[in-house]
């Protein structure tokens, strides 16, 4: 099943690295065996250069300096105190060094604000670094986050909108067919069927036997309504959708109506009148294309 992690934008680094791939991953071994695994967080001043430009997690709005990173290890080991990171795969290239990993570690102590649980987790992810004449420059981290929180305080899931975005979410899954692309170029899911989405929290999920998409509400920072030229109908038709943007306006989901027209290329009225209605109740008031979405609730 295709399962959506929502991430943030990649970030680039401009020096260029004078050592090899192998001294640098080398370097990033050093991390993982004397930092997370090692719980020697004072060997991050070995590792980290001086002018470390920040390490960012998905979905965080801004980086971490030398710092907020050396105390976000801290609280992560001091919560964790058997963690434990598995490697599975290394990629280097030029500056960066990619990893793939699984973490596994018992909740001993405070972690995001939930008290101890003694509940044992596991989760995975992947690091990007990079490397610049010996010295980590800077980390960014795709980490599933969600999944952990749910390990640490499983809600359970229920199919009833509490908040607009939820209700949006769950009438555009109900008004079948649609295409749903993931971000700016990624998979497309068709839906011909109606699917239920189940909100628990900040998180949202939808699961048919062919794809899977999970996600939190908080992420969503504007929807864009979409209405003009264009679509795979020819001269003359038009697109109709409805975007789910993030803090930068990118588009973190497309929901596209499909079908719109009939053999003979005729706009199918319903088709239409749908989307118009879903424009009505969920957006701007002043007829313009975005409104703001702050916690699931709609700015209109």
């Amino acid at each position: 099943p295709l399962t959506l992690t929502l991430m943030s934008e990649f970030i680039i680094q401009k020096g260029v690295s004078s050592m090899s791939t192998e001294a640098n991953k080398a370097l990033v071994r050093r991390f993982y065996d004397e930092v997370t695994n090692g719980r020697n967080v004072a060997v991050l001043d070995e590792l980290l250069a001086p002018n470390f430009e920040g390490f960012k997690v998905e979905g965080a709005d801004h980086g971490q300096n030398r710092e907020e990173f050396k105390q976000t290890i801290t609280m992560v080991l001091n919560a964790f105190p058997d963690h434990h990171q598995a490697i599975h795969d290394w990629i280097a290239e030029n500056d960066k060094v990619v990893t793939r990993w699984t973490v596994q570690g018992t909740q001993k102590g405070e972690y995001a604000g939930i008290a101890p649980t003694g509940k044992r987790v596991k989760i995975t992810g992947m690091d990007i670094f990079c490397v610049v004449d010996g010295k980590i420059v800077e980390v960014w981290a795709e980490v599933d986050m969600l999944g952990m929180m749910e390990q640490l305080e499983p809600h359970d899931h229920h199919a009833t909108p509490r908040r607009d975005l939820e209700s949006l979410i769950a009438d555009l899954f109900a008004s079948p067919p649609l295409a749903v692309v993931t971000g700016l170029a990624g998979g497309v899911m068709e839906v011909f069927g109606t699917a239920t989405p189940l909100f628990a929290g900040d998180s949202w999920k939808v699961e048919t036997e062919h794809w899977h998409v999970h996600s939190l509400v908080s992420v969503v920072r504007g929807v864009r309504f979409e209405r003009g030229p264009g679509g795979h109908g020819g001269p003359g038709t038009e697109v109709l959708c409805i975007h789910l943007l993030d803090a930068g306006n990118a588009p973190l989901l497309r929901f596209f109506r499909t079908e719109r027209y009939d053999a003979q290329g005729r706009p199918i009225p319903e088709r239409f009148a749908r989307y118009e209605d879903l424009k009505r109740r969920y957006g701007r008031r002043d007829g313009q294309e975005v409104v703001t979405c702050e916690n699931g609730t709609l700015q209109r």
